[in-house]
């Protein structure tokens, strides 16, 4: 949950036109009194979710601004849809019953053909014939048929979607991108099996059937970008596989810059990976110089100001976790309902672990983490901090024998937005001063527990 990109324009408006998106909507005989939302600006900046309570007439009401096409995910208990594109002006009701959600599902209001186009899509494509399922039965095909049934697929999902009336020409552009960009990523998927690792990247290229479109659709397409990062994915492969060695961060970057190609890939479209890639790395890694030095070339030529904006916060944040940087205070209470403050452990070094039952990982990890506490059981306060609900947390514990301190917070809570904890599990090491006493703490499961307990070793000896 805790959840994944863009340079000069062929048409300078295209998909900018900022205004006020709408949705309202009736529940028919709910079952719950609340609406999911997750809204995605663009593909480098993090997704916005939303909790939306019904009022005492079974409605409700979201309202954002956006300066260009965006998507949207809508959940209501089980029931929903996920990344469909919605524009700025949009003003859409909604009615549905929950036990029969997609039959009563209907769209009213300005920008409401577009939903109501998905829902005919879905039944067309995925209902009365299941193109995915096809698709698959026919991986095992000889390339070139296999190849000419996706291309006719396309063809026939695009002619669809041409077809619709009262359609806004943005939406168009930016569903054309992701079906294209859907579609030709199965031909990326086919094309990494090893049968075609003799393929030049030129010839790659030409395999795909791709239209020309205007370059900020590129970009802002979910599809499409997905499918330019697989096939990127595929092109440092094969370059690793020339060199024999894998290639540096740096390497990849310059690999995706040198992607470009009117015919096939917008500047703003590389501008978008590139700025993903790095998001991805900070993320991963926090800020190193060589981190920091890639971010500044980025800074130095990109035009989009959304990524500059985004990259610089990212950096700022991530120095407040490096290693020296005080550790951000905090307050949680114990399983036995006892208030636990960081402040409690200075003078001694501190572990902390971000988990969650759920999540396979974080139980893998926790195996190897019991001979690293018994090593350090008198020297290193362990605290794991759980992110499930009090039920599940509580049964996790005592399902898992999970000794230590043992705290919880919600996934959105003030402690994981302080110490950055976009995916768990997640460690850090503070020193007995209250600071972050390393930039990346070792899995636990790295070396069955040696690695960390060389690291925690190393923090322990210093004065």
């Amino acid at each position: 949950m805790i959840r994944f990109l863009l340079l000069l324009a062929l048409l300078s408006n295209f998909c900018s036109a900022q205004g006020v998106f709408k949705l309202s909507g009736e529940v028919q005989n709910p079952t719950e009194r609340k609406v999911l939302i997750t809204l995605y600006r663009d593909w480098v900046g993090d997704e916005e979710e939303y909790e939306i309570k019904l009022n005492d007439k079974n409605q409700f009401s979201f309202s954002t601004s956006l300066n260009h096409v965006a998507y949207i995910d809508f959940y209501y208990a089980d029931q929903g849809f996920h990344y469909w594109i919605i524009e700025p002006e949009d003003d859409i009701s909604m009615k549905f019953t929950p036990k029969n959600f997609w039959p009563s599902l209907k769209f009213t209001g300005m920008g409401s053909d577009k939903l109501n186009y998905y829902v005919k899509q879905r039944e067309k494509f995925e209902e009365k014939r299941d193109f995915e399922k096809e698709a698959d039965a026919l991986s095992k095909a000889p390339q070139e048929q296999y190849f000419d049934f996706l291309d006719n697929e396309q063809q026939a999902q695009i002619e669809f979607l041409e077809k619709t009336p009262f359609l806004s020409d943005n939406f168009i552009q930016s569903r054309k991108a992701d079906i294209i960009g859907t579609i030709q990523n199965y031909k990326v998927n086919f094309l990494s099996g090893s049968k075609y690792g003799s393929w030049t990247e030129e010839k790659v290229k030409s395999s795909l059937k791709i239209e020309e479109l205007p370059d900020s659709v590129q970009a802002h397409s979910l599809e499409y970008g997905n499918m330019f990062q697989n096939l990127m994915d595929l092109f440092v492969a094969k370059s690793a596989v020339r060199k024999r060695k894998d290639l540096t961060e740096l390497e990849e970057i310059n690999l995706i810059k040198s992607s470009y190609s009117r015919a096939y890939f917008s500047f703003q479209l590389i501008e978008r990976v590139t700025a993903f890639k790095l998001k991805n790395m900070i993320e991963a890694e926090n800020i190193t110089p060589k981190i920091q030095s890639m971010v500044d070339d980025f800074l130095a030529t990109a035009t989009s100001r959304d990524y500059k904006n985004y990259l610089s916060k990212k950096v700022s944040f991530s120095k407040t976790l490096a290693k020296g940087s005080p550790a951000k205070p905090f307050k949680l209470k114990d399983i036995d309902g006892k208030e636990v403050s960081l402040k409690d452990f200075l003078g001694k070094t501190v572990y902390l672990d971000f988990w969650a039952s759920w999540c396979g990982p974080c139980i893998y990890d926790m195996k190897f983490m019991e001979t690293v506490k018994a090593k350090f059981q008198d020297e290193v306060v362990f605290i794991q901090i759980s992110l499930d609900n009090d039920a599940e947390w509580r049964e996790a514990i005592k399902m898992y024998d999970v000794k230590g301190i043992n705290l919880r917070a919600d996934e959105n809570s003030t402690i994981t937005k302080n110490y950055g904890v976009t995916g768990i599990p997640a460690y850090y090491l503070i020193d007995k001063k209250g600071n972050f006493a390393v930039s990346q703490v070792s899995d636990p499961s790295n070396d069955e527990g040696q690695e960390l307990i060389r690291q925690i070793e190393e923090v322990l000896q210093r004065k």
